[in-house]
């Protein structure tokens, strides 16, 4: 019997450190996950935030840049167009009886040439235009994109700031 009784002491006194153990750990995770101060977003920050990381705004940006390369493209029809090939073979004659021609040989060839539109019936300046004028039409859409997620912000911001003084009432 008195070892049962030395086991139970033992049993009782880790049972009893565990406790404490996991009382002390669950209180320094409260201690770090919980901020010292806790700070309301003012309407700028929230501005500003939205503004950096809406998601509509990201994919509205990157339609723009990719509007922006038509233009790169349109003003291609400006530069001249160089175009090249070349060939290589091997070619074997025998003849019988034998002749000068006969024997290996081994044929290439190469070709380069170089292209200016002088005029194209005004297509390049029309193609440019049109690009221009879609690339600003973009930014546009940009802007009533960021007006539409800043306004949608602000009110956002001001019910959390309505609601919060309905509380305190």
């Amino acid at each position: 019997m008195p070892g049962l009784r030395r086991r139970s002491k033992i049993a009782l006194a880790r049972h009893v450190w565990l406790n404490g153990a996991s009382a002390v750990a669950l209180l320094a995770t409260c201690a770090i996950a919980l901020p010292s101060s806790a700070q309301a977003e003012t309407l700028r920050q929230a501005l500003t935030s939205a503004y950096q990381s809406n998601p509509r705004l990201d994919a509205e940006r990157a339609k723009l840049r990719a509007t922006d390369e038509e233009v790169s493209r349109a003003e291609s029809g400006y530069r001249p167009i160089v175009q090249g090939s070349a060939d290589i073979g091997h070619q074997q004659t025998s003849t019988k009886p034998v002749s000068s021609t006969a024997g290996d040989a081994s044929p290439w060839g190469y070709s380069l040439s170089v292209r200016q539109s002088v005029f194209s019936g005004f297509r390049t300046s029309s193609e440019v235009s049109e690009a221009e004028a879609t690339v600003k039409a973009g930014r546009e859409n940009l802007r009533q994109v960021e007006a539409a997620v800043l306004l949608e912000s602000v009110e956002s911001y001001m019910d959390v700031v309505r609601d919060m003084a309905i509380v305190r009432i």
